[in-house]
């Protein structure tokens, strides 16, 4: 039976390791000098090499002729290791034994001394699913093991290792490999297989692996076997289910002219012909920074055919660069929002109707009321007026006089520059509300924002109310940003509450109708 790609191509030494220079530098040196130390932290992404190098770095330093740095294969040691039934190298998958007796377990095991080498590896993978109690039984055995044991923990998930685990290994972070590293990688790959292939299929292939070495392997063998002859763009392109960028085109269409129930339609279309609500966002997003890049002129680093090429030049002539860099921020919230949602088609199809609003959107105009925002300007708008002032008593009018004046000014301003730092930080769906709006008051020591029923449920989303108090933070101004609904105005209850108060006088009041 012939073993998957990424198996039968698994590097075996440091030298054969993708994208990880920083990492193999320091692990050969540290075997060249006989500098191990007792417990290593290997961190990053799914399928960038964290359990491969473990694993060369578990028979290198057990490996009685290392060379450069790197296990020989040849000595009986090597040997020894390579085989299933190794006592010396044991590889446990915390997933499924995270339970407080299996790290008791290993804490009564480590004492016994390696058979063959100089070194018992433990190599605990996905170590962040241990529990509190896993975590703490192993504690003790992790700051002061035998002289013959090597931890190395390997997670995904950094986060949620205890401060008392990291605090006693030696972390080497495992960075996304680059486009280009992978496409090297690839094609020493095909052409040990003896498979021609186009230069483009070949960069198709390492941008969809999407800096994993695993899944771009996983994605190419699919292709090699699906492919007769020469391995194509268009070979790849049916097997990665984005042969039909029309229907994908024809979503952004419908999202720009906010056409929703083209929106609603085509999200159906895709989903009966078995594309996931993910694959779905996905390919929309890389569609809209596609056009982004067209529109800047650098197509050189678009990977697709001359066609698809062509109709996205005519695609992007039609839309400002604000809108589209915009766009890309709402779209790029649906992977967080999909991951995690019990309904994916209603999440997707919810991020496309925020995206269509956003078509409406007038960019020039939020630049110039960005520049009046941050110059202190106020204009005077229904947003302005719709709050009544409070009657006050003469005592009060006399203390606040001075005050009063400046204090829609100052709010304005920092809203202003709360606006600027939305757009600095690429915050484009809240730079568009923001810019948008100016019914803003300090009071208390709170930024208070009214929002009306239409806004009102976009300004308190979580995340929008964390990204306004991120931004007062990192301005170093001290208010906490609250969000009120804007009570609506009842004219005839108001004009006889001040009555009641100033006498029966005439009131010229204007009423919009």
């Amino acid at each position: 039976m012939a073993n998957a790609l990424y198996r039968k191509y698994r590097p075996q030494v440091f030298s054969d390791v993708y994208g990880q220079d920083h990492i193999v530098t320091t692990l050969k040196n540290q075997i060249k000098h006989d500098r191990v130390t007792h417990a290593y932290l290997f961190t990053g992404s799914r399928g960038t090499g964290k359990t491969t190098c473990a694993k060369i770095f578990a028979r290198a330093i057990n490996c009685l002729h290392p060379s450069d740095g790197s296990p020989c294969g040849k000595c009986e040691c090597c040997k020894a290791l390579a085989e299933s039934n190794n006592i010396d190298v044991l590889e446990i998958d915390a997933a499924s034994n995270n339970g407080v007796d299996d790290a008791r377990e290993i804490r009564e095991k480590v004492k016994y001394t390696p058979v063959y080498g100089r070194y018992k590896v433990y190599i605990i993978d996905e170590v962040h699913m241990l529990s509190g109690a896993a975590f703490n039984a192993l504690l003790k055995t992790l700051e002061e093991p035998p002289s013959h044991a090597v931890f190395i923990l390997a997670t995904t998930e950094v986060h949620k290792l205890p401060a008392t685990i990291l605090s006693r290994c030696m972390r080497f972070d495992f960075r996304l490999v680059g486009v280009d590293e992978l496409a090297d990688g690839l094609k020493s790959v095909l052409e040990s297989e003896g498979k021609e292939y186009e230069e483009e299929a070949v960069r198709y292939i390492a941008r969809a692996g999407e800096g994993s070495v695993r899944d771009m392997l996983s994605i190419a063998d699919i292709c090699v076997n699906c492919s007769d002859g020469k391995l194509t763009l268009s070979d790849v392109l049916k097997v990665t289910g984005n042969a039909d960028r029309g229907k994908v085109r024809a979503l952004f269409k419908a999202v720009k002219n906010s056409d929703l129930k083209s929106v609603f339609s085509l999200i159906d279309e895709m989903a009966s012909g078995g594309k996931s609500m993910s694959l779905i966002a996905k390919e929309l997003t890389r569609y809209v920074r596609d056009l982004l890049v067209v529109k800047t002129g650098n197509t050189r680093i678009i990977v697709d055919t001359e066609e698809n090429i062509a109709l996205m030049k005519e695609d992007s002539k039609t839309c400002e660069a604000d809108y589209l860099a915009a766009l890309v921020g709402i779209l790029g919230e649906a992977d967080s929002i999909l991951r995690y949602s019990v309904s994916p088609r209603i999440a997707l199809e919810t991020v496309c109707i925020k995206a269509a609003k956003l078509a409406g959107a007038d960019f020039v105009a939020l630049e110039r009321r960005v520049a009046r925002l941050e110059s202190g300007g106020v204009s005077v708008t229904s947003a302005n007026v719709a709050k009544p002032a409070p009657v006050r008593t003469e005592s009060v009018k006399s203390a606040e006089a001075e005050s009063a004046p400046n204090e829609p000014k100052d709010a304005l301003k920092i809203w202003g520059k709360l606006v600027t730092f939305m757009r600095t930080n690429k915050e484009m769906r809240l730079y568009a509300l923001l810019g948008a709006h100016s019914d803003v008051e300090i009071d208390g020591g709170k930024l208070i924002v009214h929002a009306n029923d239409e806004n009102y449920l976009q300004f308190s989303e979580p995340e929008a109310e964390s990204a306004m108090q991120r931004g007062l933070d990192e301005m170093e101004v001290d208010l906490k940003v609250v969000v009120e609904k804007r009570a609506r105005v009842d004219n005839d209850r108001m004009i006889d509450k001040i009555k009641s108060l100033m006498g029966d006088v005439e009131l010229d009041v204007k009423r919009k109708r």
